[in-house]
């Protein structure tokens, strides 16, 4: 599968061929690196969270921009960060909007690979459904989805669907292990103050 470099790059050459259009990002990963990856033409044109911001403002930016602006709309959307507004994806729909929405999908937060800390049966919290089919989402709603393995595929497909305005949402498979904590961030996680001490 994919990794983050190269399903980047050929968004980037998407970006490239049409400045005028509209970037809407967020994510982890699929955040930081597309900011050093895909560069913009015009001013006021990529609408992301900032530095430290929140997900989940992806969609509602889509929305928005689309209407406000009527010109093509590309979200990059990391699959954890598409999770929390994902349906708005409804919205697109009933409007007719022309937004196409790329979610990278890893298979979870950051690498899709964890185990679960606490042992047992249970999947880790970073964890999502393996494989899953973000693309049928758009479809049950009437939009066109597609599931898309190589950067050649994504190209095409995100080309595609900016073209023909019609809602689109790409499922761009990335391979799980491609992923790494954002912003490196893990030594400053909080760590308890308890001890524990010897079993009674």
């Amino acid at each position: 599968p994919m990794n983050f470099h190269g399903a980047l790059g050929a968004l980037r050459r998407v970006v490239q061929e049409r400045p005028d259009a509209l970037l809407v990002n967020e994510g982890a990963n699929t955040l930081d690196l597309a900011r050093g990856i895909i560069d913009m033409h015009q001013p006021r044109k990529r609408l992301d969270v900032g530095t430290w911001g929140v997900m989940g403002i992806g969609m509602g930016f889509a929305v928005a921009a689309a209407v406000e602006s009527g010109k093509p709309v590309l979200a990059v959307e990391g699959d954890s960060a598409f999770g929390f507004s994902g349906m708005e994806v409804e919205t697109i729909c009933r409007y007719n909007l022309p937004v196409c929405i790329v979610v990278f999908n890893n298979n979870g937060i950051y690498k899709g690979t964890d185990v679960n800390p606490t042992g047992g049966s249970d999947p880790s919290p970073m964890v999502f459904v393996p494989d899953s089919r973000y693309d049928k989402m758009m479809e049950a709603f009437g939009g066109a989805g597609v599931n898309v393995t190589t950067p050649d595929e994504l190209y095409r497909a995100v080309s595609a669907a900016m073209d023909s305005g019609r809602p689109t949402l790409i499922n761009a498979v990335i391979d799980p292990n491609a992923g790494s904590e954002s912003g490196n961030i893990g030594s400053l996680n909080p760590t308890s103050a308890v001890r524990k001490g010897p079993k009674q």
